[in-house]
């Protein structure tokens, strides 16, 4: 019916098949990015990848205090299997009414 000289047909193919393909995941570690580390390095890598394998170049490094996982099964003590339950980071930021000013002198 009409001839297409410039090829316009492929490119009409190409983009609806791009547009049907899923959107590549952006890269975000929280663990990076709660530690307060620049935003070019959390967004540079994932915590975790696809099959629960740490990525996190910090994290994998880490040594667990408590049960001594590192690399592939690393974790921080908050999310260790042999912490208790209750426990508290000294991390953890806490407010208060005494702290905030309105404790009895």
């Amino acid at each position: 019916m009409w001839r297409d000289y410039l090829g316009l047909a492929a490119v009409l193919a190409g983009l609806r098949a791009a547009a049907r393909a899923p959107a590549p995941r952006p890269s975000l570690c929280v663990f990076c990015k709660q530690n307060g580390e620049a935003r070019h390095i959390y967004t540079a890598h994932n915590l975790r990848g696809p099959g629960g394998r740490v990525e996190c170049p910090v994290l994998r490094n880490y040594v667990c205090p408590q049960c001594g996982a590192t690399e592939d099964g690393a974790h921080t003590r908050r999310f260790c299997p042999l912490t208790r339950p209750g426990y508290i980071s000294v991390y953890r930021c806490f407010t208060s009414t005494a702290a905030a000013g309105g404790g009895a002198a």
